[in-house]
């Protein structure tokens, strides 16, 4: 079929799918995609602008939130980014630029489209600076005079755009907002040297030693501090020198701070403190999922310890304790620490403490992070349990900040809601995490549910206990495990089709011979046990519906509950639990377990489960038995109730003290199979 027919085609499917329709934006994006490959074809830009239409109103149908919205984001992108190049229309190229900026925002890093975005945005880039390169001069050799200079600051412009929007100059002590940074710059004899050299350059050079020279001449160093009374805002410092204000504790502190790094030779210095608009919930809603991106591109953190004398250690500090500091430990390539008289810390003369084997040392101590985390620590879901644990030990003044302060660390984009409650803004985020990564380890708390969702706790202190010694791929790990599970499923596809095909084709009483590919040994061909894996490595990924929750699980039938012994003056009280498939195990509880189960049908014991949990192995000839193993290990079980009001409603129970459940044999964790469950 050439490409006019198939147009023809997916615009009679899409006649026949009217607005309102379930899965017309699947179709018109078909149509789109037909469109823009035929306009590769024949170049008929007619093709390209009803792509480009059809596209737009498919994204309307796919909102922020819809899984599908990134790809059409991309597809987009790539229709203007043509349109662009036939007719040089700014519009075009500056929509694309905004589309892939959005797409990176959905997408987790490490995610292919995510590279595909990100690969095209930077094509797109220099394109719209040659633009406006060529709009500035028609000079074949280069830029000159007042063009060149227009060609620099609009280079500022674009190269700032990832930058802290307000940033103190410390050799002037002003706040400078962006214009007055790219003012500072334009006439600086840094610049002055830059429009000599680009007249002896030809244009890509122009455009390579113009980012070079912005990059290094805005290199800035950030404040990690406790905020204490009287930190100055934006509104005390706006339009005045901070040298020249009259003394208070916080602003020496922040004085203080400029002048260590202008003696760092940085000319420019962010803090939270005076460089938010925190009256603004605009700028707020933009700064917060910036910061950790503003601290790790810093070029230094210094992290000012106001209770830490010279010569003492730094590992009881309130700054471990504090939430927002937890970014800013883990975020900064490089950093310094500085005791309450403004000196280095132990005297340690070292460019970057985070490199200095006795204060990293301290750091473990202090903050309970590996050193590998805290060197090298990468954004993102991977270790999700773990991070909620470093960040229970901290506090901040507002409750639901302590969640907040965690969206850069995930890589999340959610909104700032002030004025919900911490315990909201927490299952947002569990939510989050679950919906993008099936992390299930995220349910491996102890403490009180929340008010409005059992299986989530109602605070962020109740990960603080260990969490469950259950295998947690990274990101470096999971092509090996999805390469052994792909490996599986080929031996146990060779070792089965002959078998079902054979007997397909005799009930229609059609003979033919099965293919010589297909001929294989059953039974030497599949590995011993990979069917009866087959439902862990295949099981659903867990989702959010409504106010359910569907949770794949391995779950285990309580059979019997007896109460041994009984404290009511504690109160305390110890019960043996029998559950088929699980050696007997004893749960002690602060409350009678029948108040738990008042209207309540069927317990089951359950561990919740995703395929990554077999881990990975690096022979598939030995997988199986080693995966087969990981079921039967020890694992820290959830207690469900079933719902007598709501038929297949369960709710999570008896959350406040760790269940530790033994399977019996694999037999029984392979005949337990994978099963949904809906929790409330």
């Amino acid at each position: 079929m050439d490409l006019a027919d198939d147009v023809s085609q997916k615009r009679g499917e899409l006649d026949r799918c009217p607005p309102g329709h379930d899965g017309r934006d699947v179709i018109l994006c078909r149509l789109a995609a037909t469109l823009h490959r035929k306009f590769g074809n024949d170049g008929e830009i007619h093709d390209l602008n009803e792509a480009i239409a059809l596209y737009r109103a498919a994204l309307e149908l796919r909102p922020v939130g819809h899984p599908d919205r990134a790809s059409s984001l991309h597809d987009i992108a790539q229709c203007l980014a043509d349109r662009f190049r036939r007719d040089s229309a700014m519009s075009d190229l500056d929509g694309a630029i905004s589309a892939e900026r959005e797409v990176l925002q959905l997408l987790k890093r490490g995610h292919p489209d995510f590279e595909a975005s990100r690969c095209c945005l930077a094509d797109y880039i220099p394109m719209r600076t040659k633009k406006f390169a060529a709009m500035a001069s028609s000079d074949p050799l280069g830029v000159t005079g007042v063009d060149n200079e227009r060609v620099i600051r609009m280079i500022a412009l674009e190269t700032l755009e990832i930058m802290p929007t307000r940033l103190l100059h410390t050799p002037t002590g002003n706040l400078c907002d962006r214009d007055a940074q790219i003012s500072n710059f334009m006439g600086s004899e840094r610049c002055t040297r830059l429009k000599s050299l680009c007249k002896s350059s030809d244009r890509d050079e122009q455009m390579k030693l113009v980012r070079t020279e912005i990059l290094e001449h805005f290199q800035y160093a950030t404040l990690s501090h406790c905020w204490g009374e009287g930190e100055p805002s934006r509104r005390d410092i706006e339009g005045r020198s901070i040298y020249n204000i009259p003394l208070t504790e916080a602003l020496g502190k922040l004085q203080n701070f400029c002048a260590v790094a202008l003696k760092q030779d940085y000319l420019w210095a962010w803090s939270g403190t005076c460089c938010i608009d925190k009256r603004v919930g605009n700028e707020v809603q933009k700064t917060v999922p910036s910061m950790f991106a503003w601290y790790r591109q810093s070029a230094l953190t210094i992290v000012y310890l106001s209770d830490v004398a010279d010569t003492d250690s730094f590992v009881n500090s309130e700054w471990f304790n504090r939430g927002w500091t937890l970014q800013e430990l883990l975020a900064p390539r490089t950093i310094l620490f500085y005791t309450r008289d403004w000196s280095l810390y132990k005297n340690i003369a070292s460019s970057n403490h985070k490199t200095d084997a006795v204060v990293l040392d301290e750091l473990e101590t202090a903050t309970g992070i590996e050193s590998r985390f805290l060197t090298n620590f990468s954004p993102g879901m991977d270790n999700a349990r773990l991070k909620l644990r470093w960040a229970s030990m901290r506090r901040t003044t507002r409750p639901e900040d302590i969640v907040y302060s965690l969206f850069g660390i995930f890589d999340v984009r959610l909104p700032i809601l002030y004025n919900e409650s911490a315990e909201k803004a927490l299952g947002r985020l569990l939510e989050e995490i679950i919906s993008v990564s099936g992390d299930v380890s995220v349910l491996d708390w102890i403490g009180e549910p929340s008010r409005f969702r059992s299986y989530f706790p109602s605070n962020i202190t109740w990960y603080r206990s260990l969490p469950s010694p259950l295998p947690c791929l990274d990101a470096e790990e999971r092509p090996l495990a999805t390469s052994v599970l792909r490996n599986l499923f080929d031996s146990l596809f060779m070792s089965l089709c002959p078998q079902f095909l054979s007997r397909s084709l005799a009930l229609l009483g059609v003979t033919c011979d099965v293919p010589k590919i297909l001929r294989r040994t059953p039974v030497s061909s599949a590995p011993s046990g990979v069917i009866g894996l087959y439902p862990f490595i295949n099981a659903p990924l867990p989702r959010f519906s409504s106010r359910h929750f569907r949770l794949p699980c391995i779950a285990y039938y309580v059979t019997m509950v007896e109460l041994q012994w009984a404290d009511p003056s504690t109160p305390s009280y110890t019960y043996n639990v029998r559950a088929s498939g699980l050696v007997p195990l004893r749960i002690t509880l602060p409350v009678k377990l029948a108040d738990l189960t008042k209207s309540q049908g069927a317990l089951h014991l359950v561990r919740p489960w995703h395929s990554k949990l077999l881990g990975p192995s690096a022979k598939p000839d030995v997988a199986i038995e080693e995966q087969l193993s990981k079921l039967k290990e020890p694992f820290n079980a959830l207690l469900l109730a079933e719902s007598t009001q709501n038929y297949g409603e369960h709710k999570r129970i008896a959350t406040s003290t760790p269940i530790t459940a033994q399977p019996a044999d694999r037999v029984g964790v392979l005949e337990s199979g994978v099963r949904i469950f809906c929790i409330i």
